[in-house]
């Protein structure tokens, strides 16, 4: 190879789920189907990592206490454009509060809130605006907690205590040399408003338990992860097969099942290892940091083997999981067959997973791979510095290298080299929306790749019939009078409009970045 609100969103179907995801692809437009670009390229604060996090709570009601800018924002930007955190009081400050401070404003909301919801708990979200002045809100918090018959928790919400590019580019430098080891980076994900979030819940909200054996928590945010429900039933039926009961789901819980949360035997955590060590500390909690490496059959795999083993039941995992995979790899067989019959090409956008999503394509779905393109766009964007982008694209190759995929290796390709590529293959596979009107013979996945970011077998045989589904219909010419074909595109950020107003917005929002990110973490 070679380089070149509802306090709580309705669960989902879980009969139906990519009527779900469709959903979503129908409601953002020709935009990426994944909503995280919201946050990303929208709201990048503490504070939107915050609000997802606190609104899964059942039972609980976040305030933001600053502008109703940021609570106008963050209302209308969940993960789920349909399904906005509607119970998400804000404090309102202005100029004069700036000035004298917000601290009866809270005082005040916080007692408005309880009188109107209700609510076994809320949560203090403090903005940029309220961070600057140096509002007491844990001091008001306590204040508070001897008038009202419910837990008061500040968050440190604050957006200016961002990520900087050191705190960034360690972060990646760490999942790179994951990639050669298969084990979970040794790092925080710092300032995403999650961990902030379940920090603050494990040092002010749990409470001593009775330890039940053989009893886990798993970390779940169901406002970023596409079938959610889907996911997690999988995984409780093959735990409860195996032995291993469930305590709770955080955070998509009730506030008692979060004080309850210590009565578990293990962690199993995702990006919040800081709240894992913090419960290891304090309660004896066990954790396990789940990855992506626990990706694809051999992952997967490896994952459940790996928690019986950490509660004393390795050999039951080996055998009741090896039936799963059987069961999952004969599913895949008849589709396999089918991607037998073509030639295909994957461009991807990520690299955090990047390896282990190739991975998949290669080894579980077994496609006839001939190119595999990746775009270090989105590290660009986000200030990562060049000497880790090129330690991630050298880790990277290095790893298809060892697995012997046997596919090219492209990196950076224009739309021009992208359109030569298609011409060599019989499909483009792409989970970045380029498509068809630049008149490349490419397969929108973005709609469902996210089933392949799961532990559990079943995303992969739905995402294998999806694509082979796909692959019998073909794929029909676009209508040279489809609107969407009229636009003229920037093609190196597709799919913004070529025209100078939208390009000076994305530079604006760039170079915010780069400034916000010169600071501290």
């Amino acid at each position: 190879m070679q380089i070149s609100l509802e306090m709580r969103d309705t669960p989902l179907d879980d009969t139906d789920e990519l009527r779900e995801i469709f959903r979503d692809h129908t409601l953002t437009g020709i935009f990426q189907t994944a909503t995280w670009q919201y946050h990303r390229y929208c709201i990048n604060c503490k504070l939107s990592g915050s609000v997802y996090a606190a609104s899964e709570i059942e039972g609980a009601v976040p305030i933001i206490h600053g502008p109703s800018g940021c609570a106008f924002h963050q209302r209308l930007t969940p993960m789920r454009l349909y399904a906005p955190v509607y119970k998400l009081p804000c404090t309102n400050l202005d100029e004069n509060d700036v000035i004298y401070g917000g601290e009866s404003k809270l005082r005040d909301k916080v007692l408005e809130v309880y009188r109107r919801y209700k609510p076994s708990l809320i949560l203090l979200l403090p903005t940029c605006v309220s961070g600057l002045i140096g509002d007491d809100i844990s001091g008001i918090s306590q204040d508070l907690k001897a008038q009202l018959p419910c837990s008061i928790i500040p968050i440190a919400s604050e957006g200016f205590a961002h990520r900087s590019r050191e705190s960034l580019d360690g972060l990646m430098q760490e999942s790179a040399k994951s990639w050669k080891t298969s084990r979970a980076p040794d790092y925080e994900i710092r300032g995403c408003g999650q961990e902030e979030v379940m920090v603050s819940l494990v040092e002010q909200l749990m409470e001593e338990q009775d330890v039940v054996d053989k009893q886990v928590n798993i970390e779940s945010f169901g406002r970023f992860r596409y079938g959610s429900q889907v996911d997690l039933r999988e995984i409780k039926r093959i735990f409860n097969e195996i032995g291993i009961g469930i305590n709770t789901t955080l955070l998509n819980c009730t506030v008692d099942d979060i004080k309850r949360a210590p009565a578990a035997e293990l962690n199993i955590i995702t990006r919040n290892r800081k709240a894992g060590k913090l419960m290891n500390t304090k309660f004896g909690t066990g954790y396990f940091r789940k990855w992506a490496s626990h990706y694809g059959l051999d992952g997967i795999e490896k994952f459940f083997v790996e928690v019986g083993s950490k509660l004393g039941l390795e050999g039951e995992a080996e055998e009741i999981i090896q039936r799963e995979k059987r069961q999952a790899m004969e599913e895949l067989e008849r589709y396999r067959k089918t991607f037998s019959k073509f030639e295909f090409a994957v461009s991807a956008q990520g690299f955090f997973f990047t390896p282990y999503i190739a991975s998949i394509y290669a080894r579980d779905l077994r496609l006839p791979l001939k190119y595999f393109c990746v775009s270090t766009q989105l590290l660009r964007s986000m200030n990562t510095s060049e000497k880790t982008i090129k330690m991630m694209i050298d880790n990277m190759q290095d790893v298809f290298d060892d697995w012997d995929f046997g596919f090219e290796t492209v990196v950076n390709p224009s739309l021009d080299e992208m359109a030569e590529m298609a011409k060599g293959v019989d499909y483009l596979l792409s989970d970045r929306i380029t498509p068809l009107i630049y008149g490349n013979r490419m397969m929108d996945v973005s709609a469902v790749s996210h089933l392949l970011f799961r532990t559990s077998f079943s995303g992969i045989v739905e995402f294998s019939r999806y694509l082979a589904r796909n692959l019998h219909n073909g794929i029909s010419e676009p209508s040279g009078d489809l609107i969407l074909s009229k636009f003229h595109y920037d093609q190196l950020n597709y799919p913004i409009i070529e025209d100078p107003r939208c390009s000076a917005s994305r530079e604006m929002w760039s170079d915010m970045w780069s400034l916000g990110s010169a600071g501290g973490d």
